[in-house]
């Protein structure tokens, strides 16, 4: 018996509509610049398995405690990683193996693809916008699935009409 391990098709809107509110809340936080407006931040107390980059001890380096941190970076990261999830994993209403052939072939087009962006961030940037890049990777990978597997599932539908 074959198990499949993807969502119902009801989770593709809940993944649409929390990929907007994450792209909205970065909009507004990172490029119009609410995010530096100390009125606007969102501070709670979390739990941490280590120390903060600009308080790091060698001596404490590794240790959990709870601390207070700015979440505004954290919640659109959270946003966007489950809205891509379910978009990408939301089962269609007419799944069949030819579909399941198309989910395969984007998700190893966008791997490929999101590894030659890795490599080539590696060679050409640097820094701390390097390391922005790189937190950036998996939202990144999951787009150019759904972008892939999208346009396929188009053609596909729109070539057997």
């Amino acid at each position: 018996m074959e198990h499949t391990y993807l969502f119902s098709p009801i989770f593709r809107k809940i993944g649409y509509g929390l990929m907007a509110a994450g792209l909205l809340l970065f909009v507004v936080m990172f490029i119009i610049g609410v995010h530096f407006d100390p009125e606007w931040e969102i501070t709670l107390p979390v739990f941490s398995l280590t120390r903060g980059m600009y308080e790091w001890d060698m001596e404490n380096a590794w240790y959990p405690h709870v601390m207070d941190d700015e979440v505004s970076f954290e919640l659109v990261m959270i946003l966007m990683c489950v809205g891509c999830v379910f978009v990408a994993f939301s089962r269609e209403k007419d799944e069949d193996e030819c579909i399941a052939q198309m989910r395969m072939n984007a998700l190893v087009w966008s791997l490929l693809w999101g590894m030659v962006l890795v490599v080539v961030s590696t060679m050409f940037i640097y820094g701390a916008t390097y390391l922005i890049c790189l937190s950036i990777y998996p939202i990144l990978t999951f787009l150019l699935f759904i972008i892939r597997y999208n346009v396929s599932l188009y053609k596909f539908r729109h070539n057997n009409d």
